[in-house]
């Protein structure tokens, strides 16, 4: 009754001219990139909605393929502005387009061909997970972490074992008051630690998302997409123990850390966090196009 009561007053005050900021990262350190930062924005007002993604390599040397791009909701249509910060462009989505990359021609030649090939150097900000339950191969995320997992343990001939710890106590992370999960991976030569902190509920996110998803097809993907950046525990553990159960809880993780100690493998950490929830006045401008950025026209690829 509390969530739910929570829930609606969230509901309503959303409803009285605010608008709610959800910022998720994730950072990944690999052995010839070094850590590569990749950070989404939500920002939803009723009938408005902002979608700002940014790639952020630390390693000056890779500097040069970070970029921002991201779309806005046209309020009232079915329309989606995109736009790209680092050529200061934008373009009106044409039907069946992708919103983030429709100015990309992908395999293209073109007197921008310099250009063009640069841009293609950012990485894509969309991942497609498989629905869970499913029983077809998987290439999302969760396949990748499985096979973080099994690249670390190859050389091993006894069997990883497997450690879970609660620590009940509250510990406040990004503003969240939270518990944490730590699990622990190991042979006598590797070691795998993910600790994750969680609450029960995010009520405004909740609502966030339930009104993003009222807006169109195109926001519940990215809703998906949000939510399959994070890792889990359970993700690895798959990887080297497919038979070993794990209790389903709807705890949320608001922040996950995997530490690797190992000469195996390609990773050496990752870090997923929710740094930022949280509702305020209303502001059209969150939602409107820079001035000094240039329309360019973008061709449908859909047949008469």
């Amino acid at each position: 009754m509390r969530y739910l009561i929570l829930a609606l007053l969230i509901s309503f005050i959303i409803a009285q001219d605010m608008q709610v900021k959800y910022v998720v990262a994730y950072t990944v350190d690999i052995d010839w990139g070094g850590e590569i930062e990749t950070v989404s924005e939500i920002t939803a007002a009723p009938g408005y909605g902002k979608f700002h993604g940014q790639l952020n390599p630390k390693r000056w040397i890779f500097r040069i393929f970070g970029g921002q791009r991201g779309f806005i909701k046209v309020p009232g249509t079915e329309n989606f502005l995109g736009y790209n910060a680092k050529r200061k462009r934008y373009w009106v989505t044409p039907p069946g387009e992708d919103p983030l990359f429709a100015d990309m021609n992908w395999g293209d030649e073109s007197d921008e061909e310099t250009e063009e090939k640069e841009d293609t150097e950012e990485v894509s900000v969309t991942i497609k997970t498989e629905e869970e339950g499913s029983t077809a191969p998987v290439y999302g995320k969760e396949y990748w972490f499985i096979k973080i997992a099994n690249d670390i343990f190859k050389d091993d001939d006894a069997s990883p074992r497997i450690e879970r710890t609660l620590n009940e106590s509250i510990e406040e992370i990004n503003g969240f008051r939270t518990k944490k999960w730590t699990t622990t991976i190991s042979t006598k030569n590797n070691k795998m630690i993910i600790e994750e902190w969680v609450v029960d509920e995010l009520p405004l996110r909740d609502s966030l998302y339930a009104y993003i998803s009222s807006t169109s097809e195109e926001n519940n993907e990215l809703i998906n997409f949000i939510d399959s950046v994070k890792f889990s525990s359970q993700d690895f553990i798959l990887g080297v123990d497919s038979s070993y159960t794990i209790k389903k809880s709807d705890e949320i993780i608001v922040m996950a850390k995997l530490g690797i100690d190992s000469n195996n493998g390609w990773v050496q950490s990752a870090l997923f966090e929710i740094r930022e929830l949280y509702a305020l006045s209303f502001d059209p401008l969150t939602f409107t196009i820079p001035e000094d950025f240039e329309r360019i026209e973008i061709e449908s690829d859909e047949k008469d």
